[in-house]
């Protein structure tokens, strides 16, 4: 059964009291902005009426919500409502799939109708924090820039689905309640403003990322609706084959233009299956037919294939966080057309870079025979089954506003402390008594093999080898991260944790000082931007890479900072590489230039290094992670809905099934009416293709028609005698053979016409062979 939400409306009556004075509402649902105020519902004010009218929210029914408003001026946070404690809507009931709409009674600002009783549905482990300890609880004491929400137009849903929810949960040990709230480092979360679509439902479906027991899932479902939020549970064995075998031992180093021989496993493609289609139950459950779905990553490639199974005019979108690789790789997948086929079975792909659309469509040309062409409106795309898939190319970003907030300067003394405690051993080694000022180069990476440590390693410690000025002063910070979205790195994080160790030992133990190495569970964002701050330069040196928003937080947070400009050193095969074009460009491979760029953004003058940062700063503010999401979602809603019986399912498996598109005209044929026609008629004129119709088409190497002792089935010539027989009927076999081929295996067959040679040469029943071309000089053929 289909969640059931409500169109929520607020009304607050309050007069301006200075020009560019504004009101917000905030609370505890995800479409409230979790008492984020950057995340707050704005309202508009209606002088007539003398109140501030929100648009329509949507939020689930049968829930309490809290809520409260806030006072901005010219677009910078000002205070919240002047009372304590929060204000409450009451519980609302509704049909399951209805959409009723609710509107309060007037509220006035900072007037608390009744004693303060916040009310927390029973769902929910924990109440939110009040507006007063939500600074220090969130770390944030103001919010400034411009509050976007996502709008892709009036009607229909977002469903975003994902392997993990963007979503940070924790069991509290003491009260057994589920703690949770969005993951930041996730690069989903707050993107499509965390589900507040204004006036609509967005939905997210995704794995909870924490082992949960039978026994607590249902309370985990139930608070995970106070955030949109609905999850896929799965078994721990085939959630580790599915992911662990499978997506990271298979699908990562093939995406990533690695061929490891012997990695595939028929029975890990299995639970990858299995996985995929669980999904689809999950999504099957909430979908509503005017709903848009947008899948994510590599590990939800086969999700559309099963989605049009149960729902043919579904509209989907899927977009590729990773690479896709060269066709030459992919080609070497076990299972390509399977997964190449399901991936086109959404209606818009999207990718990074031109280079992985360039690969993708590569791909679909060799393996699939399909072409790709532009369509009206500027749209590439791929013609498959009578559909055609568009595929876009689109590079996220991030939310400046959101990366500002947790700056050192912003965060409250609580949130400030912890993240001091997350860097405390790189600040009592700056802060040690005989350590002299030093210049960091700071890199934050995950254990993984594909970020090319042990190639920055070697660069820095051939560099402290070459340049003796570099051995004091200078310190290189390399924090690698051994988890990602809250998922345990396993695969080959071994063997790159020794051969990286490797490496430090040696470095340190000649050159004291110059390097400080660190190994965490998790890197925080406060505790990122706080490290970019501390940092001149950062140093990225991956092999291959689609998605990295680090050197997009650097240059935030020195801009904000108002601190002097630093320089990002990245790797050429890195993503956004091709978008920061402030940035200095190498190649990991060579030790000399990855010397060389370090060298000189050392050595860069001022001038330089905020030249290059005005303009790396002016791409991030107008390409932010908002208006990626509103790209994809309004290009995917702009195309014309599909319509039930203009698609038909044909085949079976993931290989051969795919949704043929009749087109609009298309009308099945009636076999009832034909069959009417034909016996009212007067003359019949009935005209047959020998390969495929009067006998299985070929598809061998050669045509067995051609060699002299193929013979017509003798049930086939009884039927054509039959027909022939009847004096009102004219039978025509058409075959592109030559004319001895078809007389010798047709010639029998008395008042039989015959076309061959795709009609050419033809004879009309028993009649001389004609020409269609009389006089024709074919001497040239003998």
């Amino acid at each position: 059964m289909s969640q059931a939400f409500l169109q929520l409306e607020f009304r607050v009556r309050h007069s301006p009291a200075r020009r560019g004075e504004e009101v917000y509402a905030v609370g505890e649902h995800p479409s409230l902005g979790c008492w984020d105020p950057a995340q707050a519902v704005k309202l508009r004010h209606s002088p007539g009426e003398g109140v501030w009218l929100s648009a329509p929210v949507s939020v689930p029914a049968g829930v309490s919500i809290q809520y409260k408003y806030l006072l901005f001026c010219e677009g910078r946070f000002e205070r919240w409502e002047a009372f304590d404690g929060n204000r409450t809507i009451g519980a609302a009931t509704s049909r399951a799939g209805s959409r009723h709409s609710l509107v309060p009674p007037d509220d006035e600002l900072d007037v608390l109708p009744a004693p303060p009783e916040p009310r927390w549905s029973a769902g929910a482990s924990t109440p939110p924090p009040t507006p007063a300890g939500l600074a220090e609880a969130d770390g944030t004491t103001g919010v400034s820039g411009q509050l976007s929400a996502l709008d892709v137009g009036e009607g229909g849903s977002v469903i975003v689905v994902s392997y993990i929810l963007p979503l940070l949960i924790t069991r509290e040990r003491e009260t057994a309640s589920w703690a949770i709230d969005w993951n930041l480092d996730s690069v989903l979360a707050r993107r499509a403003s965390a589900g507040r679509a204004e006036g609509k439902r967005v939905l997210w479906i995704g794995c909870p990322g924490v082992a949960v027991a039978e026994a607590d899932r249902a309370s985990l479902t139930e608070a995970l609706v106070h955030y949109s939020a609905v999850p896929v549970f799965l078994e721990p064995e085939t959630q580790k084959v599915f992911y662990t075998d499978f997506c990271r031992a298979f699908l990562w180093p093939v995406f990533h233009n690695v061929i490891k021989a012997g990695a595939y496993s028929h029975s890990a493609w299995r639970a990858y299956c299995t996985v995929n289609r669980q999904f689809a139950d999950k999504v099957v459950e909430v979908y509503e037919p005017s709903d848009l779905i947008w899948a994510h990553d590599y590990h939800l490639l086969l999700l559309p294939s099963f989605l049009l199974r149960r729902h043919r005019t579904a509209h989907i979108g899927l977009f590729l966080h990773s690479p896709f690789p060269a066709s030459d790789v992919f080609r070497s997948v076990a299972v390509r057309e399977e997964l190449l086929r399901a991936m086109l079975h959404a209606d818009m792909v999207g990718f990074l870079l031109f280079e992985y659309t360039r690969n993708f469509l590569t791909s679909c040309k060799r393996l699939l025979g399909l072409e790709h062409e532009f369509k009206s409106g500027g749209f590439l795309g791929v013609d498959f089954g009578g559909r055609h898939v568009i595929v876009q190319v689109s590079t996220f970003g991030v939310s400046p506003s959101l990366l500002e907030n947790h700056l050192p300067d912003r965060l409250a003394p609580p949130a400030a402390a912890s993240t001091r405690d997350e860097l405390k051993d790189l600040r009592a080694e700056l802060d040690a008594p005989a350590a002299s000022p030093r210049r960091l180069l700071a890199g934050v990476d995950y254990l993984d093999r594909f970020k090319g440590v042990q190639l920055k390693l070697l660069a820095w410690e051939a560099m402290l080898a070459a340049y003796p000025r570099y051995r004091a002063g200078h310190t290189l910070v390399q924090v690698m991260v051994a988890s990602r979205n809250q998922v345990k790195l396993v695969a080959d994080a071994r063997d790159v944790r020794a051969d990286i160790e490797t490496i430090v030992r040696r470095i340190r133990a000649s050159y004291p000082g110059a390097l400080h190495y660190a190994e965490v569970e998790r890197l925080s964002l406060a505790a990122r931007m706080q490290l970019w701050q501390m940092s001149d330069v950062i140093v990225y040196s991956t092999v291959r890479e689609a998605v990295n928003a680090h050197p997009l937080e650097y240059v935030v947070a020195r801009a904000a900072g108002k601190l002097p400009a630093g320089v990002a050193v990245l790797s050429e095969f890195s993503g956004f590489s091709r978008v920061l074009n402030g940035s200095l460009v190498m190649n990991p491979f060579s030790t000399e230039a990855v010397m060389g760029a370090l060298e000189t953004a050392l050595e860069m003058p001022p001038a330089e290094k905020e030249a290059r940062a005005r303009k790396d700063l002016a791409h991030i503010r107008a390409n932010t992670a908002e208006d990626w999401a509103r790209r994809f979602l309004t290009d995917l809603k702009s195309m014309q809905r599909k319509k039930e019986d203009h698609w038909m399912a044909v085949g079976f498996g993931l290989a051969s099934f795919r949704m043929v598109g009749m087109g609009a005209d298309f009308k099945p044929l009636d076999t009832q009416q034909v069959l009417l026609s034909y016996r009212a008629a007067a003359q019949r004129v009935v005209l047959l293709d020998w390969g495929g119709t009067l006998t299985p088409a070929d598809t061998g190497f050669y045509d067995v028609r051609e060699e002299g002792k193929y013979e017509v089935p003798s049930s086939v010539l009884t039927t054509l005698r039959q027909l022939c027989a009847d004096p009102h009927t004219h039978v025509m076999v058409i075959s592109g053979l030559g004319r001895d081929t078809v007389d010798a295996a047709f010639g029998s067959v008395p008042g039989l016409s015959l076309a061959v040679e795709h009609g050419f040469h033809y004879r009309i029943k028993s009649g001389p062979w004609q020409q269609l071309l009389p006089g024709v000089n074919t001497s040239w053929r003998e």
